[in-house]
């Protein structure tokens, strides 16, 4: 040990130091190296600068600039656009003094309902991955480290501590790996972070395979991988297998981490890579602190509100109904016109520095109504009446309808795709008076549609920023032309998601019955019809495509064929547009979803202009992952390329020929469902999924019997003593009143309750009184963490 001291010039207990963080907020520095502490911050939707208690209330967090969310700026399918907002992302964390922002969160989107959906860019891995990676060199230009995560398949909110994602390894690979894959590989990410959950029985933060395997070996990366705020499953098997920071930290590992490393239970070699990453890693932050200039909070705005515009996507405009030569006549109905939701609940919630309101001045106030309450709080029947009265009077209506914050949160998931029904009995009533209905959609993900036949148009502008009222008034008037594009699918309902039925799963189980079929995947596969498709997005502008060729015929592994496509503006309004690229087997061995994104063009046309959009695309674009040989490979056999304005429409198709040496037998035998995608969903097949799986799902027992473990929630020992104790006292707890709070306690690990200050001998001590073991837990609160217990 002395040795390692000598050649690393850094003293045991430094080393061990590092491995967990210094409150809630920092990794400690190397005093004996003259490094300082690292400072860390939320950031998804900007920079939420708390203060170091954590807590989560608007009014204790500096103001700072509220950026559209993810899933809004994903819609722009524009890298550059993205690496824009990361760089001033990064520029407000210089300005705070903040080292790392922890963003990007890339997980895929498996499922409308999960409450944290709205900090997520898409169900597509291939989108994800591309945009998160501008985001990342973006954020990383300005001397700011940015964290990923959360690696990997936290796919859901509801019990996300310890619910067990059952994946089988295709998916798990081309779906829920492969957007970390491209962001590490592309933009080399100064941090990453684990995800709360288990994967196939193995917290992600205890995963050899994921953290050593995969990351550190198949990826090559080098930065550090941090856990989840309190989502260290076991703080010393997990540094053994690849976790080198946990957070947070409010109490002193050092005492029983040396005692892990006399017994031999804590591995030397894994405390000293440990500390030779963090040492790198804060340089790193050293040097970007040098990086400092003047700060621009007008610029970053400007840059809010550009992302918001580019971002916004028209899903209706019947009759022309948009742009609007003005607001003279219009009447604007609805509580979020004048207090826009630029965020969901959690950690992600900014403080905005500016209003975020589409009341711009006094002449859109005096035209509005409330028209409902989003608290519930006020009379509704009266607001519907002055909102119908209004409507009555003016020629046309726009309509603002969306979901509370309290609706769309961490912590917990959605139960329902609806709308609330006050909103929707406001639609008909105001249709009673008039037709000319504009919706605008202020939510942070889809939600069912049943008026959107009635609507004339429909703008969506999900969670669009402190600026977003001035990006859909310029939208709304047509100073700029919409050009969005959906990153996720939007149901016709909620039963027809193909992880309906099965979706979040048990406290202990999630089963992705599904597989590789998530979204568009699923809905081109079956032909199933929806509201709108992934991709799909109107524009004030006509555009006709020409037919799309390709440089060569054929394809082999070393090669890249290029795609090109003319497209014509016959407008008079300029307008960006996206061309998506689609790749389709046409007689494949393997199962494989109908139609897959490979590649997409974001380019300006001014009225009158053609334009070629070009892709470039590689032979690992026609790549799946065999399982039988661990790795991705190339089935070889006829393609449709396909240039497209959505998922669902084709413009323009060619024929590409990918020559592979690889066979693969089919298996439509064994795995039909896999292979006929049923309309109907996956629920009714959990045999064929176990055959895809390779195994029996494995056995859950009921985790509110004994013996709990560490693991065990605080809703699993509610019927004990202490459990009540510990219940009473959350919930008394400042912030408790908060939904998001009162629907997490319950299933919040005995193990986490080291992040409300408690030592790990009491933490244990908890667990025995939980057993009904008083003898044990007087022991452990008498001589602390003993060797069996590492």
């Amino acid at each position: 040990m002395k040795k390692e001291n000598a050649q690393g010039g850094i003293s045991v207990e430094e080393k061990v130091s590092l491995l967990y963080g210094d409150g809630n907020w920092r990794i400690r520095g190397i005093p004996s190296l003259g490094l300082e502490p690292l400072t860390m911050r939320d950031g998804p939707l900007g920079l939420r600068m708390c203060n170091d208690a954590n807590d989560w209330a608007k009014d204790k967090t500096e103001p700072t600039i509220g950026y559209p969310s993810p899933s809004l700026l994903a819609c722009s399918f524009d890298p550059e656009l993205l690496s824009e907002v990361g760089k001033a992302m990064g520029r407000d964390c210089r300005e705070h003094g903040v080292d790392v922002l922890l963003s990007p969160g890339i997980n895929i989107k498996r499922n409308p309902l999960c409450g944290r959906n709205f900090e997520y860019y898409s169900e597509d891995p291939y989108l994800a991955g591309k945009l998160s990676a501008a985001f990342i060199k973006g954020i990383q230009s300005q001397g700011v480290g940015a964290c990923i995560k959360h690696f990997c398949c936290n796919s859901q909110e509801d019990y996300r501590m310890v619910n067990d994602s059952i994946v089988d390894e295709r998916a798990l690979h081309e779906i829920y790996l492969k957007p970390f894959e491209i962001a590490v590989k592309e933009a080399k990410p100064w941090l990453l972070m684990t995800s709360y959950n288990k994967i196939n029985g193995t917290y992600a933060s205890d995963s050899e395979y994921l953290l050593k395997d995969l990351l550190r070996g198949e990826w090559h990366y080098n930065g550090v991988v941090i856990s989840d705020w309190g989502g260290t499953a076991d703080y010393v098997k997990s540094h053994n297998r690849g976790l080198d920071v946990e957070m947070p930290c409010l109490i002193d590992r050092k005492e029983d981490l040396l005692k892990g490393l006399r017994w031999g239970k804590l591995d030397s070699y894994e405390v000293n890579q440990t500390a030779e990453r963090v040492k790198t890693l804060l340089e790193k932050a050293k040097k970007g602190r040098l990086a400092h200039s003047d700060y621009d909070e007008g610029e970053n705005r400007r840059i809010a509100l550009e992302a918001a515009v580019k971002s916004m996507v028209l899903l209706k405009n019947e009759d022309k109904a948009l742009p609007l030569k003005n607001f003279k006549d219009v009447a604007i109905i609805g509580e979020l016109a004048k207090s826009l939701r630029i965020s969901g609940g959690g950690s992600s919630r900014v403080n905005p520095s500016g209003e975020a309101t589409f009341l711009l001045d006094d002449s859109m106030a005096s035209c509005f109504a409330q028209g409902y309450a989003l608290d519930g709080k006020a009379n509704g029947e009266t607001l519907k009446i002055e909102a119908v009265d209004l409507a009555a009077k003016k020629k046309k209506v726009i309509l603002f309808l969306g979901l509370s914050e309290v609706k769309e949160s961490e912590g917990y998931d959605r139960t329902s795709l609806s709308l609330p029904q006050d909103q929707l009995d406001l639609f008909d009533a105001i249709r009673q008076v008039t037709e000319n209905i504009i919706v605008v959609l202020n939510v942070g993900a889809p939600v069912e549609l049943p008026f959107a036949d009635k609507a004339k148009a429909i703008l969506l502008c999900y969670l669009p920023g402190q600026e977003g009222g001035e990006a859909i008034k310029r939208i709304l008037l047509g100073e700029v032309s919409p050009s969005g594009k959906l990153s996720e699918t939007w149901p016709l309902h909620l039963s027809d998601v193909p992880s309906f039925g099965f979706y979040p799963g048990t406290q202990t189980q999630s089963l992705y019955r599904e597989s590789i079929y998530v979204g568009y995947r699923y809905y081109a596969s079956c032909d199933k019809a929806v509201r709108f498709p992934f991709g799909y997005g109107l524009s004030y502008a006509k555009f006709k495509y020409g037919k799309l060729s390709l440089s060569e015929k054929a394809i082999a592994d070393g090669e890249s064929v290029k795609a090109s496509i003319p497209v014509s503006n016959l407008s008079k309004i300029g307008s960006e547009l996206v061309v998506e690229l689609y790749a389709t087997p046409l007689e494949p061995n393997v199962f494989k979803p109908k139609r897959t994104l490979i590649a997409f063009q974001k380019l300006f046309l001014a009225p009158g202009e053609t334009k070629l959009f070009d892709f470039e695309i590689p032979f690992d674009a026609f790549a799946h992952y065999d399982v039988s040989s661990s790795r991705f490979d190339v089935e070889g056999g006829k393609y449709a390329i396909e240039a497209a304005s959505s998922a669902n429409d084709v413009e323009s198709k060619a024929c590409l020929k990918v020559v592979s040496d690889a066979e693969f037998a089919s298996k439509r035998t064994q795995l039909p469902v896999y292979y006929a995608v049923p309309k109907g969903g996956f629920l009714q097949y959990d045999s064929e999924f176990e055959r895809l799986l390779g195994h029996h799902v494995p056995f859950s027992r009921d985790p509110r019997s004994k013996p709990y473990t560490l693991h065990s929630t605080l809703g699993d020992i509610a019927e004990t003593w202490i459990g009540r104790i510990l219940i009473k006292k959350a919930l008394g707890l400042e912030g408790a009143n908060d939904e998001m709070f009162k629907r997490s306690i319950l299933s919040l690990p005995i193990r986490n309750i080291v992040m409300n200050g408690y030592r790990q001998k009491t933490v244990l001590a908890i667990l025995d009184m939980a057993n009904g073991h008083p003898f044990k837990a007087l022991m452990h609160l008498l001589f602390g963490v003993r060797r069996h217990d590492l």
